[in-house]
């Protein structure tokens, strides 16, 4: 089964996660840019609360791979205010697949991603969601994350 991992890191944490399924599932990996990022300072939680509230829009940079070449997509996104980042709903709204397996995974600093993984869920229909995960901070714990990142992976295995 050709597999994509499709994400957006801004503190690596969705990174280590991504990389670490993808070699897994022995997956193409495509890490979504955006040139409108949030600064590396400490705005950046002022800014990243503020563009997922008002829903702005992510500037993408191009990317080559084809979401409708892969029979299975599996979704990364840290978690900003309870919502997935601006990156992933663009890619999502903006290259609209159906009928395919996937995977949502998110990370977060309390390990709580129900509500954005529901609420990604619900953008992405039409396909089959096959098994998703909730990621504490992976890089302050990486045995653990690769702990839960085994059992994900395990579900999509199924």
């Amino acid at each position: 089964m050709k597999t994509l991992v499709v994400y957006y890191s801004f503190e690596g944490n969705t990174d280590y996660a991504a990389r670490r399924i993808a070699e897994k599932l022995q997956a193409d990996l495509l890490r979504l840019k955006a040139e409108n990022e949030p600064p590396r300072n400490i705005l950046k939680f002022i800014v990243g609360v503020k563009s997922v509230r008002r829903a702005e829009k992510a500037r993408l940079h191009r990317f080559s791979q084809d979401p409708s070449e892969y029979d299975r997509i599996i979704l990364g996104s840290p978690v900003w205010a309870g919502r997935m980042t601006p990156a992933i709903r663009e890619f999502v709204l903006a290259h609209p697949f159906e009928k395919k397996e996937v995977g949502l995974f998110a990370c977060s600093a309390s390990g709580e991603a129900s509500a954005m993984l529901q609420h990604l869920k619900g953008l992405i229909g039409g396909n089959q969601v096959i098994a998703t995960a909730s990621l504490r901070s992976p890089l302050k714990n990486p045995e653990k994350a690769d702990q839960d990142i085994d059992e994900f992976c395990g579900k999509l295995h199924r």
